[in-house]
């Protein structure tokens, strides 16, 4: 029993010595992880762009569909797919006998008409006289007066009948109505076209493609930053490599929704001078919302950064925050305070504790986050800055804390080289491999 308590002694003395020795070494020769420990990236000037993604089909700014007001078999076309046409170009013609067999009909209908207007007009004039002379009675007089009105008005409808034969007659005849391009054609030679209820589609036509437009749906999230005059860059599946542009001209009020998911139309103008655009091609665009030019900007990375539990000297200028109960990275780093605060355990390299813990991010406000900084004796600085916009990979710096070629902590290295073996491994010479460390 004496001799077993004499050894518990004995080790717990040993523990005691190589604890001290690990404090001693700590405090003397163990050096600040420096730059090779962190990833870092000098603070620089740059541009920023916030954008807005969406998506959206390339059409013509107009589309027109022509088709035919009268019934009829397609004798002859004009025009085909891709076909360049100008206003009042003729597409097609159909078959007008049957019209030019009512036309003869309305105008030997008119003749007919004029007739009898002559004769009622004679009529009237000898009743009228004998009227006078007072050798027809006043019924015989005004019965003459109303042959003549009928005739009249039966003279005007056979006009009006003509002129609506001659219509459909020159309507057997397809004019363009505007200048552009046929993107479809929907009848062949020899098919018949009826338009008993409704004008059938025979050809649909863009207006000048060097001309198009994005109907691209913004989310209900994002159409707040979206205004008219904005800057649209966007791609195309059929030219992957190539980047095109517009501008915003219309952000309309009308919700869509698609699957409880609302959206809101904006239209992009977009120049396509070598016809490379297509009508239908869907458009993966990026909306321009801000802009800022030669601004102090982080890597978004700086941003997600925090160092490691192990890394001691890290964010010794960093603001002290509410600490709750201590634990063992709470203790005190050897000479920055009393007591031995040694650490009896197997993770002699976790000793290392920090006297405050640096704030999350956006502490203070919305757009307040939390930096670190690499200053030149290899320590770490926690720096609280205000940031602005930001484009995914870049965050604009909107306020004082930083200065432009400091180093900003991105990250760790991984490896032997590393902050967390830099503060732990390099420490001990009591520790496996410290022998080959110290030569």
């Amino acid at each position: 029993m004496q001799k077993n308590g004499k050894k518990r002694l004995a080790w717990v003395g040993a523990l005691i010595l190589a604890g001290a020795g690990v404090w001693w070494w700590r405090g003397r020769g163990a050096e600040p992880a420096g730059a090779a420990g962190y990833q870092t990236q000098a603070l620089e000037r740059g541009e920023i762009v916030q954008t807005v993604t969406a998506n959206g089909a390339l059409g013509a700014v107009q589309t027109v569909m022509v088709g035919s007001e009268v019934s009829g078999k397609i004798m002859e076309l004009f025009a085909d797919y891709n076909s360049t046409v100008t206003n009042g170009q003729v597409l097609a013609k159909l078959d007008a006998s049957t019209y030019e067999r009512q036309l003869d009909q309305a105008q030997a209908e008119l003749e007919s008409a004029t007739a009898s207007l002559k004769l009622a007009e004679a009529n009237f004039r000898r009743a009228k006289e004998l009227r006078e002379l007072e050798l027809v009675s006043q019924a015989d007089f005004d019965q003459a007066e109303a042959s003549l009105a009928q005739a009249r008005a039966s003279l005007r409808m056979r006009e009006a009948s003509l002129s609506k034969v001659q219509v459909d007659l020159e309507k057997t005849t397809i004019f363009s109505p505007m200048d552009g391009v046929v993107i479809s054609r929907a009848v062949d030679v020899g098919q018949t076209v009826a338009a008993s209820l409704n004008a059938p589609t025979l050809f649909t036509l863009a207006q000048d493609l060097r001309q198009m437009r994005i109907e691209a749906q913004i989310s209900e999230a994002d159409v707040g930053g979206v205004a008219e005059g904005q800057r649209v860059t966007f791609t195309v599946d059929a030219f992957p490599a190539l980047t095109f542009t517009g501008t915003v001209s219309q952000v309309r009020f009308e919700p869509v929704t698609v699957q409880n998911v609302v959206n809101y139309i904006a239209i992009v103008d977009v120049e396509n001078p070598d016809l490379k655009l297509r009508p239908g091609m869907t458009a993966n665009a990026a909306v321009e919302t801000a802009r800022r030019e030669h601004v102090l900007r982080l890597p978004n990375a700086a941003l997600r950064f925090r160092p490691p539990d192990g890394a001691a000297a890290a964010a010794a200028e960093a603001p002290e925050p509410p600490r709750g109960p201590p634990d063992m990275a709470d203790r005190p780093v050897p000479g920055e305070g009393p007591g031995l605060g040694l650490g009896l355990g197997l993770g002699l390299g976790e000793v290392a504790g920090r006297s405050g813990r640096p704030s999350a991010p956006g502490g203070g406000g919305d757009s307040l986050r939390t930096v670190y900084v690499l200053e030149g004796d290899g320590r770490l600085a926690a720096r609280e800055v205000a940031t602005g916009i930001t484009d995914g990979s870049w965050t604009e710096v909107a306020g004082p804390g930083l200065q432009e070629g400091e180093r900003i902590v991105t990250g760790i290295r991984r490896g032997p080289e590393g902050p967390a073996e830099a503060a732990a491994g390099r420490s001990s010479p009591f520790m496996p491999g410290s022998s080959r460390r110290m030569r």
